[in-house]
């Protein structure tokens, strides 16, 4: 398969898409003609200004200048690491300084404090939507990094996971070529997320590949009436969120009724097989299914049909079930003495195949404790260790049972909770902490802090959480306890803790 089958699609409707609509923005229409004449305005300055670096930054706005320069770098070979001004300094400043960034480009409004000593900033902002120019895709090698993402690390730094132009690929290419698809120029589709989440992927890359259209929620807004407003008003065809943001929508089911919607996805955290079903009478005429996927293995692995005609409503104590591999990838669900599990018997899940990530950048460490070596009918595989604990039924359909480490998922952001125990032990001077994620009833995650201490002001600690954690990490709650409950090896008894802070 070639690694850069997917830009040629993305290639070949921005020189022919013309005046049809590529993106609507903050209320704005942009065309095709429109994308393709800032990705090649975009293109030439960059490929005369970063010569043979591999990695740029990106600094995220909800604008045509940003996808169009994600577009640009990639049609040029190089590497896009999402940079979120909505996260903290800190944060940012660290992922700079572990890529060694020389280059960011930005679409106007970067402070010269948001950088770190020797890099350097590119405007795209004052780029017109008409430059004369064409894009073009250059030759390089699959093997080069698409993008590098970060996400929550247990030692308290962020750790980037390095996604290939041959991972990005495999996953489109299988993912478009899905059984139950059928795309085309006319679809709609609802880009809900944040850029530097890769669940974001599907909703923007896919739709260009096909010539279709984009609509993304603005930031700042509530995202999921802003989401439902799209959803009506422009009879949006295809829909991918977290089910946590659309438990908020619970409320109003009785009264949406969303018949252009096609197909439905879910994922980036456990769906209730309740909120599906009762999410069904609202799109009638849509496929809903539950996707699975994590960043080390390009967005989604497996996916199940939830209502699909004799496919039934699989779930596992009222989770929904996470379905089957797609064809880039092969499955294994290991026991606690890493034998296969046969059906029925609880074990975790890996992966292998054309999707899984090279590794983790600049961590050996990581690397060799995440990803293993299996043999699989004769031939040696390399397959990455998810910490998701999963039992497979006769049918082949896996069934998700939670975490078997202290990582949850919230708003579809993985989370180590160790990253924010860490955090808060170095503020309060090395204090025994521990964080949960506490599921409400309407099933969205919520993380909370409890600390080993009698009563004292919380402020302080939130303060220097904020500065560090993007807003979905910091705790919702903090609870002390003025003496934390062990287990008799001594060890904390983290479900007791657990169970006083959902109190």
């Amino acid at each position: 398969m070639e690694h850069d089958i997917t830009l040629k699609q993305i290639l070949y409707h921005l020189e022919e898409g013309g005046d049809r609509k590529a993106f609507f923005i903050n209320e704005t229409w942009y065309t095709y003609r429109e994308l393709a004449s800032l990705v090649a305005g975009i293109q030439k300055m960059i490929m005369a200004d970063l010569g043979r670096t591999a990695h740029v930054g990106v600094f995220l706005s909800n604008d045509l200048h940003t996808y169009a320069s994600i577009l640009a770098l990639w049609m040029s070979g190089k590497a896009f690491v999402p940079v979120n001004p909505q996260f903290p300094t800190a944060r940012n400043r660290s992922i700079m300084d572990q890529m060694n960034l020389e280059i960011v480009l930005h679409s106007g409004g970067l402070e010269p404090d948001q950088l770190i000593p020797g890099c350097r900033s590119l405007d795209t902002g004052h780029l017109g939507l008409d430059t004369g120019l064409q894009p073009v895709l250059n030759t390089y090698d699959g093997v080069r990094d698409a993008y590098v993402l970060f996400t929550s690390g247990s030692t308290g730094k962020p750790k980037g996971v390095r996604i290939s132009f041959f991972n990005l690929n495999a996953f489109l290419g299988d993912f478009m070529e899905y059984p139950a698809y059928s795309f085309s120029p006319e679809d709609r589709f609802l880009q809900i997320y944040d850029l530097s989440f890769d669940g974001s992927i599907p909703s923007w890359v896919v739709p260009l590949a096909c010539g279709a259209s984009v609509f993304t929620v603005p930031p700042g807004e509530i995202k999921y009436l802003a989401a439902y407003k799209l959803m009506q008003e422009h009879q949006l065809t295809f829909i991918k969120m977290p089910p946590s943001t659309l438990t908020f929508l619970r409320p109003y089911f009785p009264s949406i009724h969303l018949p252009a919607v096609k197909y439905c996805l879910l994922g980036g955290e456990a769906l209730p097989g309740s909120l599906a079903r009762e999410f069904e009478s609202c799109i009638p005429n849509a496929l809903i299914q539950n996707v699975y996927g994590p960043t080390e293995a390009t967005v989604i692995s497996l996916i199940y049909d939830w209502n699909r005609e004799g496919n039934g409503r699989k779930e596992h104590l009222g989770t929904a079930s996470v379905g089957k591999q797609l064809d880039s990838c092969k499955i294994m669900v290991l026991t606690d003495d890493n034998q296969a599990a046969e059906p029925g018997v609880r074990g975790e899940l890996i992966i292998a195949g054309n999707q899984v990530s090279p590794g983790y950048w600049n961590n050996l460490e990581l690397n060799q404790r995440a990803f293993i070596d299996r043999e699989v009918d004769g031939k040696s595989s390399r397959f990455y260790r998810t910490g998701d604990m999963v039992m497979m039924d006769q049918e082949g359909d896996l069934m998700f049972l939670g975490r078997n480490d202290e990582q949850v998922q919230v708003r579809g952001y993985r989370v180590e909770l160790g990253e924010i125990e860490s955090l808060a032990r170095e503020f309060l001077g090395g204090k025994n902490v521990m964080a949960a994620g506490i599921a409400s009833e309407a099933a969205d995650m919520q993380v909370f802090l409890a600390i080993e201490s009698a009563p004292m002001d919380s402020g302080p600690l939130r303060k220097y959480l904020e500065m560090h954690l993007p807003p979905y990490m910091v705790p919702g709650k903090v609870k002390f306890i003025q003496k934390f409950p062990r287990l008799v090896s001594g060890k904390l008894d983290r479900r007791a803790i657990q169970e006083q802070l959902a109190e």
